[in-house]
């Protein structure tokens, strides 16, 4: 906090100038104290804001994801530059990490109280500034007391001084309260969006797959698992939504397919049984 003159002694052989001074020191600390806030204020708002700024950032990125890999918009964009894409839903994946910083970021400002101090300064320092206010009518009035008119003016004055900062206040505890509760509406969007996200899986099962010498599986035509001694496979991390899961079995030379669409949901393992046709 700000360091301020010491306190006046009282010398009653000079009570005016003793009083005068107790006046001025009580007046520089409440302001040597709101300067203090008004300073500190600033470094606060600007972390709050770019922090806020890059939760809705990533936490958008992290919605837009699965929207244009839906759309084809990488094969698109890689054929406009002449190239082929093979990465199959991989922006969709890039989803959960944006999302995943944004929850991050929220975590971040929540543990270091970055936009709670700021709203906390702000209300502090304007109520310092309406005692202050409200102190220095209050001495002027006493001081003025032997002339009635002067303190009736004094006296309106200060109430409508004091009327004025009451509204401030009001607009400033109706702006932290709604920040308030965006911030907590954020927060229950990510983590809503969380849930929604979360990887679920795939169980296989290929009923004959004995009779081929070897069966691979497939998922959105990305190789993912071969089938050795066994009927069935676990496709784990897989993204939420609908993916084409194909199985082809070899026998000598030849391959023999078959394929199903299947739909994960979030945090579920999805059973798909498939019997390849020779």
């Amino acid at each position: 906090m700000p360091d301020v003159q010491k306190f006046p002694t009282w010398n009653a052989a000079q009570s005016a100038e003793a009083l005068q001074a107790v006046y001025l020191w009580a007046v520089q600390n409440t302001e040597a104290q709101i300067g203090w806030y008004k300073r500190n204020t600033g470094s606060k708002r600007r972390g709050s804001q770019i922090i806020r700024a890059g939760a809705i950032f990533f936490a958008a990125l992290g919605a837009l994801c699965p929207l244009l890999d839906a759309a084809g918009f990488m094969p698109a964009l890689a054929t406009l530059f002449g190239k082929s894409w093979s990465g199959n839903h991989a922006l969709a994946q890039w989803g959960y990490v944006f999302f995943a910083v944004a929850a991050a970021i929220v975590g971040f400002d929540r543990y270091f109280g970055l936009s709670t101090c700021w709203m906390r300064f702000i209300v502090t320092q304007m109520a310092l500034e309406k005692t202050l206010k409200e102190f220095q009518y209050d001495w002027l009035i006493l001081q003025a007391q032997q002339a009635e008119h002067t303190v009736t003016l004094l006296q309106k004055a200060r109430d409508f001084t004091s009327q004025t900062e009451s509204l401030v206040k009001q607009e400033t505890d109706a702006w932290v309260l709604e920040f308030q509760n965006n911030l907590a509406q954020l927060e229950k969007v990510l983590k809503a969006e969380a849930e929604q996200r979360k990887s679920g899986s795939i169980k296989i099962t290929v009923t004959n797959a004995a009779d081929f010498e070897r069966v691979s599986i497939r998922l959105n035509d990305t190789p993912r698992k071969e089938l050795v001694g066994t009927t069935e496979g676990l496709l784990e991390a897989v993204p939420p939504g609908q993916h084409e899961v194909t199985v082809i079995g070899k026998k000598g030379t030849k391959e023999y397919k078959a394929a199903r669409v299947v739909d994960v949901q979030p945090n579920t393992a999805t059973a798909v049984e498939l019997t390849i046709k020779i």
